[in-house]
Order: C-alpha cells, then structure tokens, then sequence
C-alpha cells in the first residue's frame, strides 16, 4: 500500500498554487476544515467587499465575512467538507442589486476532504442578458401572433359592417317610426364599435411596421397620454405633477408609441398608488438623448423583481392585466435604440427611467 504524501497539495506547490489562484479572473478563497483561510486570490481583494490577502490568511472564515455571510455559508462548507460533494447555488448581494452564482468545490488528500475551494462571480450582467433574449424572442412571437389576428379580426368586422347596414335597411321599410329610429341608433352604435375595433386593428399592425425615421415632441405627447388618463378611475386619488420643460430636441421614436409608453408608466405608476399619491413626470436633455422619469412615491420595486418586470406575461397583479405592458413598452423603446429601466429610490416609490436618442444625434 503506498504510502501518503506527508503534505496536502496546498502546501506541496505554494508558489505555483497561489499563481494559478491569482490567474482565475473571479473571487477565490480556500478554507481548512477548522474554517481557517489558506489561500485568497488578487480578485477576492478587489471590489467593493475585498480584503488584502494578509489580513485573512490564517483567520478564521467567521472573522472574514460578515455575520450573515458566514451563517449562510458555514453550513454549505461542512456539508462538503462531510459529503466530498461539489455545491453551487446563486444568492443575491445583502443590497439585492446583484446577483451572485457561487461554487464550493472539495479537495482531496486521498479519500478524505481537507481544503474547499470557494469562487463566485457576478453574473447580474449575464443574467440580464439572457432575460433580454428571452424577452426579445417572447415579444417576436408575440408580434407574429399579433399581425395574424389583427389580419383576421378585420374580416368578421367588415362583415358585421354589412350586416348592421343591412339590418338598417330593412328595418327603415318598415311603417312604424319608433322601429326606424332604434334601427338607426342600434346601426349608429354598432358602427361607432366598429370604428374602434378599426383603430385597434390598425395600431396593432402598425406597431410591427413603426417607421423609423419618425419622431416625436416628448411634452406635447406627455400632454395628451395625462389628458387621456385623467379620468381613468385609477387617477381619481393620483395627484399629477409635470415637469416637462418646452424646447426639448424631438425623440427618435414616433407619436403613437411614445404615448403608449407613458400611459403604460404612468397607469402602472397610479395602481401602484391606491390609496393616493404624486405621480411626478421630468424630462431632460442628457447628451444625445431625451430621459424621461416617471416617479411614484407606492411601496416601490423590490430589487428580486427588477430584472423580472419588463419580462412578457410577468406580473405581480394577475387579476388585473396580461404582463405585457412594461414589456411592449421596452419593446418599442428599445426598437428606436434607447432603453427604460427600473431605478431604485432613497425614499418610498419606484423610479422607471424612459431613454431615447434625440432626432439630431441619429442623423
């Protein structure tokens, strides 16, 4: 039977094993079985919640991290310090803005675990990414299924059209006035229906053909989407106020989708509100691009959802909507070369910030 190596792999190539260490570009510490840190690469002393490596070798791993982190992570370490079992998991940072995707891996000194080996990297970015993608698909299909419904909506109606005038017709034959006056109301009625179920068949398709040379006034399109929600009945306790300034260069993005935006901020902003509050709107000028802020002072976005909301179909209020407003909003935004996201604010209430490049800046 041969014989065990005197010392474990960490101490056998130091000089080596601390370069490789340092080598990986994500935070990597080493711990004992007493919980004591051997090793710390270059990238676990940088950041926010680095150390310098000579301050933490040697120390005991509760000394290192902070009460929280260490009662999260002391029961993942024995279990693979007992089970010779690899473990990650993703946790998000103690302010909830990032998320971090974590691995606790064993070494060996023949069968028994004597070191684990922990690294995480940030991988918000990635993430974010990837939901991106996900969305971007969502909202393709979506758009398909969209044209082809609004493509087919539009025949019944032309044949409601003729049935209703059709009806009107025949009734107005008829000797009795009073029955010729409620065929032409009933007709009138159908017609005005008509007219809308037109209007929405026609935005629809039009939001898959937007064209991108138009443009937008940003305060006179925030004018009309306010004037429209005012006497929607979740503005009645919402107090407006709107801080637009004139002389802002035109948006890249036409009138339509614009105010689509803003009804579908401002309306989110005001259910968020229901026992009343300010909805405030600010516009700016930024460089090369128009930022438009919609402010409400309700219970705000918890950080676990920000990456989540814009997502199609996600909603935190499923008896009230379908999850697709945020997400066609960021569509259509995005489609112009801009952006909105979801800011975090000091005070009570949520922050959504709408981007978008100026007229002038994309010539």
């Amino acid at each position: 039977m041969a014989s065990l190596p005197s010392r474990s792999p960490l101490e056998e190539l130091p000089s080596l094993g601390l370069a490789v260490l340092d080598a990986i570009p994500i935070n990597v510490y080493v711990v004992d079985r007493r919980m004591r840190v051997v090793a710390w690469n270059r990238h676990r002393e940088q950041g926010p919640l680095g150390r310098p490596r000579r301050e933490v070798l040697g120390r005991h791993l509760r000394d290192i991290l902070s009460r929280q982190g260490f009662r999260a992570a002391e029961p993942i370490l024995k279990r693979v310090f007992e089970s010779g079992e690899p473990h990650e998991d993703t946790t998000e940072s103690r302010d909830g803005a990032r998320l971090l995707h974590t691995r606790r891996l064993p070494v060996f000194h023949g069968r028994a675990v004597t070191h684990v080996v922990s690294w995480f990297e940030d991988i918000t970015d990635r993430r974010a990414l990837e939901m991106r993608l996900i969305a971007t698909d969502r909202l393709a299909y979506l758009g398909q299924q969209v044209a082809g419904v609004a493509h087919e909506v539009s025949n019944p109606l032309a044949g409601i059209a003729g049935c209703a005038e059709a009806l009107a017709s025949l009734a107005m034959k008829g000797e009795r006035d009073d029955v010729v006056r409620e065929a032409r109301e009933f007709r009138d009625l159908i017609r005005g229906e008509l007219a809308r179920c037109e209007r929405l068949v026609r935005s629809l398709l039009d939001s898959a053909r937007r064209d991108p040379s138009s443009t937008a006034d940003v305060p006179v399109v925030v004018g009309t989407a306010l004037r429209l929600l005012e006497r929607h009945p979740a503005f009645v306790k919402v107090r407006v106020v709107s801080r637009i300034p004139s002389g802002l260069p035109l948006a890249r993005i036409d009138a339509d989708s614009l105010k689509q935006v803003v009804m579908a901020l401002a309306s989110n902003a005001a259910r968020a509100m229901p026992g009343g509050g300010t909805l405030s709107l600010r516009a700016a000028r930024h460089g090369g691009l128009v930022v438009l802020d919609v402010i409400d002072v309700g219970p705000g976005v918890p950080p676990s959802l920000r990456s989540r909301i814009f997502e199609p179909f996600f909603t935190t209020r499923a008896e009230e909507g379908t999850g697709l407003g945020l997400a066609i909003a960021r569509s259509l935004v995005r489609g112009r070369g801009g952006d909105i996201v979801c800011g975090a604010r000091r005070r009570r209430g949520a922050l959504f910030r709408v981007s978008l490049p100026t007229a002038e800046a994309t010539k």
